[in-house]
C-alpha cells in the first residue's frame, strides 16, 4: 500500500516478488447493510490488480480502515468485498473456508463496531462526553500556573460506552459473520460510538479512558490439552454458547450460515477439540446431545423473508429459519444402544478435507434406538399454533409434565414417530427423589423419494423434540432398563387414563435425513 497515493491495489500475496518476508497485514470486520458498492467481480477485478481503484469511490468504512493502516504504518489491508470475487461461486466457496486462517493471520483486526453499514465510516466526528463544571483555582505546593494568572480548569467526562455494552448493542453485535472474525483474530481494534478499544488473546482489554477489564479472546486455546475431560467439557459447552450467539444474528444471506461459523469449526478441529467428523453445524461425537437442539418462538431476524434450506438435512439447526436453543443435558445418559453416527454415499470419501462450511446433502445419520408411535392428534394440536406448544397434564397416576418443540408447521396428517434419545434412569434408581425425565426426537417418514440408500432401514425426518418429566411421586414410568438392550421394551406412555402419546415400541435401526 503506497502511504501517499490516491489509489490502492489489489495484491495477490503469493505473487510478490520478496517471498522470503512474512506479510504482514491487517482486516477489517463490518457491517456491509446490504450490497457494498465497489465490490470485486469478475468484470473488474484483473483491472483492480492492474490498475488499482480509487480510495474516494470506496464505501467510508473502507475509506477509514485505509486510513487506519496507513497511519500504523502497516502495508496491506484484507477486506472481503474487495479481497473476494463475490459473483465467482467457486472462488467464493475457496475463501469461506480459509476465515480462520484470514483471521487468525492477521496482526489485529479493525472492527467497524459502530458503524450500521458500509457507507457510514467510523472516523467522523463525535460527541466527547466533556462538560465544564465551572473555574476551579489550585494553589498549593507543587501547583503551577503556565497560562498567565488562569486558573486551571476542571473538566469531567460522563461516562461513555463500555466494550460490553458496544458488543451487546452496537452495529456488529447483531450481524452473523463477526462473531468468528472476532474470536479468530489474535487481537481487534474496536472503533465504537463512543471511544476506541483494543482486545486481544491477553486477559485483559483496554479502552480510550484507560478502563482495563477482563475481557480476552483466548475462547479457543491451543494451548490446552483437549484430551482433559474438564477441558472437553469446557469446549463443549463453549460451542453450545457460540451457537447461541450466532442464532441470535442476522444475516443477509441465509445460506451462509453454516460457512459464517465454519472458521470456529475449522479451528476447533484443528487443536482436537473434538473427535469425530463436523457436518452441518454438528459434531458426531455429540450426536445424541446435539440432534436435541429445539427452535425458539422467535423468528430469525433475517432481512429478507426466507424458507427452509431444502439442501441442508432435516437433523441439522440450520435446516430451520428460526432461532435455536441447544439442549442442556446436564445428567442424562444416551439411551441409543450404538452411539449414533454419520453415513455418507461414498464411504471412503474423507469427510475431515470437506470444508467445516460445506452443505452434504447426502449425509444421513443412523440411529439404533426405541421408536414408538405417537398420537397423531396431539402433534396436529400442537403444528397448527406453529409454536412450540407447552402442555401441562394431570393424569390419575400423578403429576407429569409433557412439552412438544416443532420445528415447523405440521399439518398432523402423517404418521409420526419418537426415539428415545437420553434420560436419567440411573439417576432416580440412585435418588429415588428425584424426578423422571426423558427426552425424544420426533419424527416423519421420509416420502417414498427419500428411500434411496435406505438398504431396508427406515427413514425418517426430524420434526421436533419432546421432553416428559414425571414427578418422583409418580411411579407409572419406571425408569427402566437403566441399560438398554434390543429385547426389554419401554412402557407405552399416555397423557391421561385413556389417550396414548406413544405407543407400539420396538428397538430398531433408523436413518435420519
Amino acid at each position: 500500500m503506497d502511504f501517499t497515493s490516491d489509489k490502492v491495489w489489489l495484491s495477490k500475496t503469493r505473487d510478490l516478488s520478496d517471498q522470503t518476508r512474512d506479510i504482514q497485514y491487517l482486516a477489517l470486520s463490518y457491517c456491509w447493510g446490504g450490497t457494498v458498492n465497489m465490490r470485486s467481480l469478475k468484470e473488474n477485478i484483473h483491472h483492480r490488480e492492474q490498475h488499482g481503484l480509487f480510495i474516494a469511490d470506496l464505501p467510508a468504512v473502507i475509506r477509514d480502515a485505509i486510513t487506519v493502516t496507513r497511519r500504523l504504518k502497516f502495508e496491506y489491508l484484507w477486506v472481503d468485498s474487495l479481497c473476494i470475487c463475490q459473483d465467482d461461486e467457486h472462488e467464493w466457496e475457496k475463501e469461506a473456508t480459509l476465515m480462520a486462517d484470514i483471521y487468525g493471520g492477521s496482526v489485529f483486526t479493525i472492527s467497524a463496531l459502530s458503524s450500521p453499514s458500509a457507507d457510514v465510516g467510523f472516523l467522523g466526528p463525535r460527541q466527547r462526553f466533556i462538560a465544564s463544571i465551572g473555574s476551579i483555582e489550585f494553589s498549593g505546593k507543587g501547583v503551577e500556573h503556565h497560562d498567565g494568572d488562569r486558573p486551571l480548569l476542571l473538566f469531567v467526562r460522563e461516562n461513555p460506552q463500555r466494550l460490553d455494552d458496544e458488543l451487546t448493542n452496537g452495529s456488529l453485535s447483531g450481524r452473523g459473520w463477526p462473531l468468528q472474525e472476532r474470536i479468530l483474530a489474535p487481537g481487534v481494534l474496536h472503533f465504537g460510538r463512543d471511544q476506541v478499544f483494543w482486545e486481544c488473546n491477553e486477559d485483559h482489554s483496554m479502552s480510550e479512558t484507560g478502563d482495563s477489564i477482563y475481557h480476552s479472546l483466548r475462547l479457543i486455546d491451543t494451548g490446552n490439552d483437549c484430551h482433559n475431560t474438564a477441558v472437553n467439557e469446557n469446549y463443549q459447552r463453549l460451542w453450545d454458547s457460540l451457537i447461541c450467539d450466532f442464532m441470535r444474528r442476522d444475516l443477509s444471506v441465509f445460506s451462509d450460515r453454516l460457512h459464517a461459523i465454519s472458521g470456529l469449526a475449522a479451528r476447533l478441529r484443528k487443536i482436537g477439540a473434538f473427535t469425530g467428523r463436523y457436518v452441518a453445524g454438528l459434531w458426531e461425537n455429540r450426536l445424541d446431545v446435539l440432534l436435541l437442539w429445539t427452535t425458539s418462538e422467535e423468528s430469525l431476524p433475517t432481512t429478507v423473508p426466507v424458507k427452509k434450506n431444502t439442501q441442508i438435512s432435516t437433523w441439522s439447526w440450520a435446516h430451520v429459519d428460526r432461532r435455536i436453543i441447544p439442549f442442556r443435558y446436564s445428567e442424562l445418559k444416551s439411551t441409543l444402544l450404538a452411539p449414533a453416527k454419520y453415513k455418507f454415499e461414498d464411504d471412503t470419501q474423507d469427510m475431515e478435507s470437506i470444508c467445516p462450511g460445506a452443505v452434504v446433502p447426502s449425509c444421513q445419520v443412523v440411529l439404533h434406538g426405541f421408536v414408538q408411535e405417537m398420537n397423531r392428534v396431539f402433534i396436529r394440536n400442537a403444528g397448527q399454533s406453529f409454536t412450540a406448544e407447552r402442555k401441562i397434564l394431570r393424569d390419575y397416576y400423578g403429576f407429569r409434565w409433557t412439552q412438544l418443540d416443532l420445528d415447523d408447521n405440521i399439518d398432523g396428517l402423517n404418521s409420526y414417530y419418537s426415539i428415545q434419545m437420553m434420560d436419567n434412569a440411573a439417576e432416580k434408581i440412585e435418588k429415588p427423589y428425584a424426578g423422571y425425565e426423558i427426552e425424544y426426537l420426533v419424527l416423519e417418514q421420509a416420502d417414498s423419494e427419500d428411500l434411496a440408500e435406505a438398504e431396508g432401514r427406515s427413514v425418517y425426518k426430524r420434526i421436533g423434540r419432546l421432553s416428559i418429566m414425571v414427578d418422583p411421586e409418580d411411579d407409572s414410568m419406571k425408569p427402566y432398563p437403566i441399560t438398554p438392550d434390543s429385547t426389554t421394551p419401554y412402557p407405552d406412555i399416555f397423557l391421561d387414563k385413556e389417550t396414548p402419546l406413544l405407543t407400539n415400541g420396538q428397538w430398531r435401526e433408523i436413518i435420519l435425513i
